[in-house]
């Protein structure tokens, strides 16, 4: 299971946090910076959810260091919206914070745990959707979410249904636009996180595997080289999420695809 890293003294935000994962993540508590960072080293830590008040007044440095750091690590600003504080939040998502939770606003379960998943997925998806800027609302739709939810384990159904359209007509869509099938899609989804996250230095394979529950490491190398004929260290150094994105928009014509066009 992946790491949340939890920079949030307060009890009462810190167990409405671990409410939204709803235990798909493990949050570690974080009593300041310096162990936010060495959480960051030792663990495969997925995203930093920060209450950027918590000493008082809001410094940045130590966010701009964590982002120099841990350059693709999601950072989330957990935090209460006095009027005083606008410019600082203004501030905050001028030096890197991919999104912000406001303490009881937006922290009930779901849509807390809206803000977070999109914030996770939120570089690769923005990549994404340049690629996909002339294809129809329903093939960016299919391919955003295979991005964004990840780490959901969502199936041809759910994906489907989702859109409201069914597998055959998904299917006949993505074939439409030379894309990858249903299922596979929604590999190349947790495949694109993967390189995503594995563009940082400091991640292992076998902890981006347990982020992204793959069955093991070695059912997480196996499937890169099936998709992407390259190890995760390649993946790396050949460019990450841009690297397994081009892999992605040129896998088109496969069994699934035959299967998915067949089905009611």
């Amino acid at each position: 299971m992946s790491v949340v890293a939890a920079l949030v003294t307060n009890p009462a935000r810190l167990f409405r946090l671990r409410t939204a994962l709803r235990g798909r993540h493990t949050v570690e508590p974080c009593g300041d910076w310096g162990a936010v960072t060495l959480l960051c080293e030792k663990q495969p830590v997925l995203l930093a959810v920060l209450d950027l008040f918590t000493f008082g007044d809001m410094s940045l440095e130590p966010l701009r260091q964590l982002k120099r750091r841990f350059p693709r690590l999601t950072t989330v600003a957990y935090v209460s919206a006095a009027p005083e504080r606008s410019r600082d939040l203004f501030d905050a998502g001028r030096a890197g914070m991919d999104a912000i939770i406001v303490a009881d606003v937006d922290d009930a379960p779901a849509p807390m745990s809206a803000i977070l998943e999109q914030a996770e997925a939120r570089g690769v998806a923005s990549r994404l959707r340049d690629a996909l800027i002339d294809a129809r609302p329903t093939v960016r739709d299919a391919v955003l979410l295979a991005v964004t939810r990840a780490h959901e384990r969502l199936t041809t159904e759910d994906l489907s249904a989702t859109l409201s359209l069914s597998r055959r007509v998904l299917a006949k869509h993505l074939d439409q636009a030379t894309l990858p099938s249903p299922q596979r899609l929604l590999t190349w989804g947790r495949l694109l996180v993967a390189a995503h996250m594995l563009e940082d230095p400091h991640r292992s394979a076998d902890g981006v595997a347990q982020a992204l529950h793959f069955p093991s490491g070695s059912a997480f190398r196996n499937t890169c080289q099936r998709y992407l004929h390259a190890t995760p260290s390649e993946i790396r150094s050949r460019g990450g999420a841009d690297f397994a994105i081009e892999g992605m928009l040129r896998d088109h014509g496969t069994a699934d695809d035959e299967r998915d066009l067949a089905a009611d």
